[in-house]
């Protein structure tokens, strides 16, 4: 039987620039493990430096920019590189303050259902509704 330390832990999230760091404190308030791109000196930076940090980081990137990121994505599965996940936010997603609730429902519920860190690895995840 594996020790308590053994377990995988709990899928990380990195919400990418044009999602805002308010989602990321509630969902910590939920209990998980997220942050925002402004949140670790990520603003403002290439796309593929993110998605390298949060690689690094065992974090899923949480966007709304499905065309470089998926070619990103693309990239590191041709090269056989591991990522831990890539959640695609479709647009039906209000990303102003008024969706929030709504995104971060859906955004708890797939951390809800995903327990282990290695749930999304190197996958394309679309979020879908509650």
């Amino acid at each position: 039987m594996a020790a308590p330390a053994d377990l995988d832990k709990a899928v990380r999230l990195l919400l990418d620039e044009h999602l805002s760091r308010t989602v990321a404190e509630q969902l910590r308030k939920l209990g998980h493990d997220v942050m925002a791109v402004v949140e670790v000196g990520l603003r403002q930076q290439l796309d593929t430096e993110v998605m390298a940090w949060a690689a690094g980081e065992k974090r899923a990137v949480v966007t709304a920019n499905y065309q470089d990121f998926r070619r990103i994505h693309d990239v590191y599965l041709s090269r056989g590189d591991r990522h831990f996940g890539l959640v695609l936010v479709p647009r039906r997603f209000s990303l102003s303050r008024e969706g929030f609730g709504r995104l971060i429902e859906t955004l708890d519920r797939l951390l809800t259902e995903h327990p282990s860190e290695t749930a999304f690895e190197s996958a394309e995840v679309w979020l879908t509704d509650v």
